[in-house]
């Protein structure tokens, strides 16, 4: 008896010593680098209230690889992904040094496309579009109040001149989380503007 107890301690050791901790291996997630533009907003400094800023993403379903000369089809590779996460935050300037978030009610968004969810961060989802073969997104937050204003995409992650999509793939299936740069943000990860 003693030594089947052995044994069984032996076998249970010998599962905890080759138990994958990688979360990413686990849930098989790959991380894809994409160039500028996938995600966008204007430029633009200075709006009205009652303005709304557009932020908008193209994700199309092939994208290249750095050192790869075929294409990655995104959404054969996520399992029929049907849309992209990301997230971005837009806070108002309360005194010389501190931001608040600025929130509204989800009815208050102008979404054209994707689908969005305001709290702490705008929850976005670009939404697949069969026939353009792209993950689209194009959701205006209403601009309710004066002040000075920055927007930032670095909420769910620490890069500060990038932002993160990752596919809402069903269970079983790869993850794909794409790093896009985006352009017209500071060395901090902002993009400041004025409202009037």
């Amino acid at each position: 008896m003693k030594k089947l107890s052995y044994i069984a301690l032996l076998f249970v050791a010998t599962l905890f010593t080759h138990c994958d901790t990688n979360d990413d291996t686990f849930y098989k997630t790959i991380y894809v680098e994409a160039g500028n533009n996938i995600v966008t907003f204007p430029a633009q400094t200075n709006y009205a209230v009652g303005d709304f800023l557009y932020v908008e993403a193209a994700i199309p379903r092939y994208l290249t690889e750095p050192g790869q000369s075929n294409l990655l089809d995104i959404y054969k590779t996520s399992g029929n992904a049907t849309a992209f996460a990301f997230s971005y935050v837009i806070e108002r300037k309360i005194n010389t040094t501190d931001w608040e978030v600025v929130t509204v009610n989800d009815s208050q968004l102008d979404i054209i496309s994707g689908e969005a969810q305001n709290g702490a961060y705008v929850y976005a989802l670009g939404e697949y579009n069969t026939v353009e073969e792209y993950y689209r997104y194009d959701v205006g937050f209403p601009l309710l109040t004066a002040g000075n204003y920055r927007l930032s995409f670095g909420y769910n992650s620490s890069s500060t001149n990038s932002v993160e999509l990752i596919s809402q793939s069903s269970a079983k299936n790869l993850v794909v989380n794409i790093n896009a740069a985006v352009s017209n943000l500071d060395s901090n990860g902002y993009f400041y503007f004025n409202v009037n």
